[in-house]
């Protein structure tokens, strides 16, 4: 997360995890196998987390928040370069990633959305599908910006200014009152 992963080496990876290189391949085939079981273990785990978060918060509002808290905490520190490195050199843990993303993440989305819509938090007339969508792909910005003045600017603060942003544009106003506090912040 921290330096992308086309810059990491199969000798790096075996001295932090202070084994040998022989050993490590034990474990996985080549750094193609080493980056798709990393992904699908972070995903999992990510995955895992959310859907905790969404099975005990109370509202729909809260459940964003926290949500984007734990994501903020996940991948404060995650180099631009690693969506890139993902695409490019390694494109089958890329479309782990993508159909994580389109499937899983998605309809936890979805069902925030129904959640919010249900306690009058969320406008009715939103189109879930559209919105989801469009919030995936602010996501995605803040992961990887291809627009300039988003590079300046660190994941923490884009994250937490997008949840913002998301939440006013789809808030009722009772919904508003629930997100002011979290304005200020």
């Amino acid at each position: 997360m921290k330096y992308g992963i086309k810059s990491i080496t199969m000798d790096d990876v075996a001295k932090e995890l202070s084994i040998s290189k022989k050993t490590l391949y034990l474990y996985v085939k080549d750094k193609n196998d080493l980056v798709q079981k990393t992904i699908t273990l972070h995903l999992g785990i990510v995955y895992a987390i959310c859907d905790g978060i969404m099975k005990e918060k109370e509202n729909a509002i809260s459940q964003i928040i926290n949500v984007a808290e734990m994501m903020i905490s996940l991948h404060k520190d995650v180099n631009p370069a690693l969506i890139y490195d993902l695409k490019k050199y390694h494109p089958d843990s890329y479309a782990i990633f993508k159909e994580h993303r389109e499937q899983m993440m998605v309809k936890q989305v979805i069902e925030n959305l129904k959640l919010g819509i249900e306690q009058n938090l969320f406008r009715s007339d939103i189109d879930l599908e559209l919105t989801a969508g469009f919030y995936m792909g602010l996501i995605d910005q803040c992961l990887n910006p291809e627009i300039e003045i988003l590079t300046k600017t660190s994941f923490q603060v884009k994250y937490q200014y997008l949840i913002v942003y998301h939440l006013n544009a789809i808030s009722t106003e009772e919904g508003k009152k629930l997100i002011t506090p979290y304005n200020k912040n």
